[in-house]
Order: C-alpha cells, then sequence, then structure tokens
C-alpha cells in the first residue's frame, strides 16, 4: 500500500509557527504548552489531554505523532511490543524509532521527508493534529488565546495582539528578537528573555 500525501506546511514552517508559540507561552507563564527540548524534540500539550510531538531523525526525515480525541486512528502494539496496525500500515520501517518509548496513547501518526508530510492509506481522514498551528490562522489563533487570557487577567481589557506581528514571528520561529515578541505580546507583563531562549531551542 502507497502512504497518502498530506497537506501540511513543510517543517521548518512548522519549526517556526511552533517556535513563535513556545514564546508567546513562555513568555506568559505557560512553558509547557509548546517547548523543545532541543532542535530534534519538539513537544505540544493543549492542556487538555491532546498532545504532538516532532521527532526529526535527520535533515531529510521527521515524524508528528500524538493523541487527538477527534482522530480516529490508534497505535496497536505486536506481540513484541513493536508499533503496529493501521497508522504504521504500507510506512517504512523508521516511522517506528520514535514511537518504541512512546507509552502514551497515539491516534496520529504523519511521516515527514523532502518531498512532504505522509500518512498511511488505511487512516481514515480527519481529527485534529492536537491544535498544532499548521498553518498562519492555527497560529494566530493559538497566540490571541493566551494574548486574550492574560490580557483580562492583568486588567487590560480586549486588547487584542496585531496580526502582522503574529505573522512576523512566526517567520522569524527559533530565530525571533525581543522586539518582534514584544510587538505581540504589547502592554502584558511578560519575561520577553525566556520567551526568546524558549524559541531558539528549535534552533536546527
Amino acid at each position: 500500500m502507497e502512504l497518502l500525501a498530506v497537506d501540511l506546511p513543510p517543517l521548518d514552517v512548522l519549526r517556526g509557527r511552533w517556535a513563535a508559540v513556545a514564546a508567546v507561552t513562555t513568555a506568559l507563564g505557560f512553558p509547557d504548552v509548546a517547548r523543545a527540548d532541543d532542535a530534534t524534540s519538539w513537544r505540544w500539550d493543549d492542556g487538555g489531554g491532546n498532545w504532538a510531538a516532532v521527532t526529526v531523525l535527520d535533515l531529510d526525515r521527521a515524524l508528528l505523532a500524538g493523541w487527538d480525541r477527534t482522530a480516529p486512528g490508534r497505535l496497536t502494539r505486536r506481540p513484541d511490543g513493536e508499533p503496529g496496525g493501521e497508522l504504521l500500515a504500507g510506512a517504512p520501517d523508521w516511522w517506528a524509532q520514535p514511537l518504541r518509548g512512546v507509552s502514551a496513547e497515539v491516534a496520529f501518526v504523519l511521516g515527514w521527508d523532502v518531498s512532504g508530510w505522509w500518512r498511511a492509506p488505511g487512516v481514515l481522514p480527519g481529527g485534529g493534529l492536537a491544535g498544532v498551528p499548521v498553518d498562519a490562522e492555527q497560529l494566530y489563533g493559538v497566540v490571541d488565546s493566551y494574548v486574550e487570557g492574560v490580557a483580562d487577567d492583568q486588567g487590560l481589557g480586549d486588547w487584542r495582539t496585531p496580526w502582522p506581528s503574529v505573522a512576523a514571528l512566526g517567520a522569524a520561529g527559533p530565530h525571533l528578537t525581543v522586539e518582534q515578541l514584544a510587538d505581540v505580546l504589547g502592554p502584558l507583563r511578560a519575561d520577553l528573555p525566556a520567551g526568546v531562549v524558549a524559541a531558539g531551542r528549535f534552533a536546527g
């Protein structure tokens, strides 16, 4: 069975948006929402049970896996403990490598190579990716939700972050600056240097 293409942005674009969210949420005091242990290991947690992780194996290969209650698939294990089932059907062997140490339930698995993102053909389409900001609109939505909540907590009313500033932050990604983060967070009290450090951990 041949793998099916998935319409997601290239790995480096996703890296930039993930890093931008890490900068914002860390600066605002929520460092576990989006983070990178290093350039090869990224983590996402929406706080409601959904999660995602990217493992970058080398310049040409990466795996995006996680749990979203709306995703239709489920990762299973063979009798020898190796990952298997519909999420890996027809996939190259290297897809299983990052999943061997995962004890949590997994509902989606996507592989990246230089030609794009792929999924197993037996998995029904649909379902979410744990809220990972795969496009510019989702990036703005995630950032705005945290900014709006913190602005309310800090008594700043309905202050909204400018769309162009969020787009610029996503484009800069791991290389974003304190000034760019300040443009997004405006009058909010935030730890801007900590946010910049968090984004920098995504640098490859």
